[in-house]
This record gives structure tokens, C-alpha cells and sequence, in this order.
């Protein structure tokens, strides 16, 4: 009876101890040492939109992005199965706060660079993440206008954007300002600079899975010549299916798929029929 109690109490102190461990220690108060989260967001570009997160130096991200057209074209389409638009780019984490990125998308045969440079990460000394992102297109179709001659500066745009974001427990959120330039408009009434704002929205469920929401607005009168719409918005989930791997799908109104596309030339709402599939394929490597 006795070793028996004995080993009782042994088992006892062993799972007291353990236990303990599962409680997280501050171990930064009364010091001057910084707390960092790692990534606020798990991947650098939510759907449509760049997050705030930026690669680590030497890596590198390769994506297929793929839109299909929209679920009222029915049987006969398959659902807009035989109506897509794609892209393929490669990013690059130069240093580590800065990314660098190229592409080209099938929509207007766009091609594209961009730069995200990442200010501050969220900490115990900040309280959120932030950053800027720049980007210029140019398209390699010529504009429906009646010029005979056309210059490439004409079909060249630009889209600029700063983002704050933080996270909480298992949600990350993030408030965005955008600004798009484009160097030729359809008419004069349509304004050559369009400002836009928006927000993202992150949830964590488990291990593997996310639940992401971007929502757009764009305020009237910036595009006149096109009935563009005022509120895009893309919902999905994020399916972690390696350490580096975050296959993303989810539905949108938009047919772009560059940041500045979404913006300034979405044409559908949000409702079934107009509604379309479309999905990212993200795969990082390492370089160095």
C-alpha cells in the first residue's frame, strides 16, 4: 500500500510539473529584450491583395493564380470552366524586409513588377505590422482608342499601397490604402489617379486551415466611362498543405487578378450568378 501511494504521488508531481510548462512565461517583463511574431498573415498575398508579410531573405515564391468565368454561364459554359484568366509570377525576398516580384497574366497580356518593403513588425514594443507596396504594369494590347499611333507609356500603370495589419490570438487583420495611376484613360471624364480603401480579414481555424475575406470599396465618379463596382470582394479558405505550401481557393466577383485590374475594372457584384471560382498556387523555395 504504501509503494503504491508512493507511486502515486510520483505520477502526481511528474503531470504537476509537465503541466506547467503549457502555461506561456512573459519572459520579457522587467526587460528590455523584443518580442516578435514571425508573420502576421501566412502567406504574402491574400487572393487579390499583398499582405504585410514579405518572403525571408533567399527565398523564393513561384504562383499560379487562375480565375474562371462566372458560375451564371450555366451548363453550357460548365460554370465558367472554359472562360479564365491566369498568371504566373515569382517573388523574391532580396533582404529581409524587402520583396521583389515579376509576372505576366493572360488578361490584356499584362506583365508586371513589383517591391514590398516591410517598415515594422508587430512586437511587444509595436503593436502592429506595416507596409508599402509598388507595383507597375503595362499591357501588351493595344488600346481601343482612335490614335493611329501608340506609344508603350500609354498602357503603362501603376498601383501603389500601404498597409497596416495586426494580429489577435488566431484572427490577423488588415487596413489598406490604394492608389492606382494610369497613364491613358477611355475618356477624359475618367480620372488618370483612382484611390481606393479596404481591409483583410484572416482567421485561423486549425493547424491547416484559414479563413480569409478581402473586401474592397471604391468611391464613385473616379471611373465614369465603365460601370465598375463599388465593393469587391473575395472570401475563401487557405489549406496549408506543407510547410511552404498554402494553396488558396475562393470566390470573387473579379476577373483580374493584378491588384490594379481588381480595383479599377471589376464589372460584376457579388451575387451567384456573377460569382466566379478561382484558386493560387504558391510554392517558396529556398535559394540561399
Amino acid at each position: 500500500m504504501k509503494k503504491f501511494l508512493l507511486v502515486v504521488l510520483i505520477v502526481c508531481f511528474y503531470n504537476l510539473s509537465s503541466s506547467q510548462e503549457d502555461f506561456p512565461i512573459d519572459n520579457t517583463i522587467g526587460t528590455n529584450e523584443v518580442s516578435k511574431i514571425d508573420k502576421v498573415f501566412p502567406t504574402i498575398i491574400v487572393y487579390n491583395l499583398p499582405t504585410t508579410s514579405v518572403l525571408r531573405m533567399g527565398e523564393m515564391k513561384l504562383y499560379l493564380a487562375h480565375r474562371m468565368g462566372t458560375l451564371g454561364t450555366g451548363v453550357e459554359g460548365s460554370f465558367g470552366l472554359y472562360q479564365a484568366n491566369s498568371r504566373f509570377g515569382a517573388d523574391f525576398g532580396i533582404l529581409k524586409n524587402i520583396t521583389i516580384g515579376i509576372g505576366t497574366t493572360s488578361q490584356q497580356k499584362l506583365y508586371d513588377g513589383c517591391l514590398k518593403y516591410q517598415f515594422t513588425k508587430q512586437s511587444n514594443k509595436i503593436p502592429f505590422e506595416s507596409a508599402v507596396y509598388m507595383s507597375v504594369n503595362f499591357s501588351n494590347n493595344k488600346l481601343t482608342v482612335p490614335n493611329e499611333q501608340q506609344f508603350l507609356w500609354q498602357r503603362v500603370a501603376y498601383y501603389n499601397q500601404i498597409m497596416f495589419s495586426r494580429q489577435i490570438n488566431n484572427m490577423a487583420i488588415q487596413l489598406f490604402f490604394s492608389h492606382v495611376h494610369k497613364n491613358m484613360v477611355l475618356t477624359k471624364k475618367d480620372k488618370n489617379d483612382i484611390f481606393a480603401i479596404g481591409t483583410i480579414f484572416n482567421i485561423k481555424l486549425n493547424q491547416k486551415l484559414y479563413f480569409a475575406t478581402e473586401y474592397i470599396y471604391l468611391p464613385k465618379n473616379f471611373v465614369i466611362s465603365t460601370d465598375v463596382q463599388t465593393h469587391l470582394i473575395s472570401t475563401g479558405i487557405q489549406l496549408k498543405t506543407g510547410p511552404r505550401h498554402v494553396f488558396q481557393i475562393f470566390l470573387s466577383n473579379s476577373v483580374g487578378i493584378l491588384p490594379h485590374t481588381v480595383v479599377t475594372e471589376t464589372t460584376t457584384s457579388f451575387v451567384p450568378k456573377n460569382i466566379r471560382i478561382s484558386f493560387n498556387i504558391p510554392t517558396t523555395f529556398n535559394l540561399f
